[in-house]
């Protein structure tokens, strides 16, 4: 199959450049062919298909790749940055909570928002210590 195809190929440029004739045989169908028959035919002016990889319009194609070739990396190299920067802020929360769990585990009293200070409950602290653990497990790598 695959020398069959190998000599279509091979032929595919002699028939391009060679003389094509149509003409309607004795059933009033078309036929084509490289041969003139006797009588009755015409001749067919086919031009070859552009050959690939020429002309202009390649120029302008890779041109056109290489500024969509650009963009994508810029638009990847944003995105790599975008994630950086959101690694940085999760480590920075990361790095507070744990910091308020060692607070939390020592001696400590709570400072409201208007500046007073109270004892904490050991359940108040059980649960902000609860809550603080959780988000590190959810959040933080280690």
């Amino acid at each position: 199959m695959t020398r069959i195809m190998l000599a279509m190929a091979l032929l595919v440029p002699l028939v391009a450049t060679a003389e094509v004739y149509r003409w309607k045989d004795e059933n009033g169908n078309w036929q084509f062919g490289d041969r003139a028959p006797d009588s009755g035919h015409e001749t067919l002016d086919l031009k070859p298909a552009a050959k690939i990889g020429q002309g202009d319009s390649v120029h302008d194609i890779h041109q056109r790749t290489l500024r969509l070739r650009e963009s994508e990396q810029a638009d990847k190299a944003e995105q790599q940055a975008r994630q950086a920067q959101q690694q940085k802020a999760v480590a920075e929360a990361c790095k507070k909570a744990k910091d308020r769990l060692r607070r939390l585990n020592r001696p400590f009293v709570y400072v409201d928002e208007d500046g007073t200070r109270r004892d904490a409950s050991a359940d108040q602290v059980r649960a902000d210590i609860a809550k603080t653990q959780k988000w590190i497990d959810e959040n933080c790598e280690s």
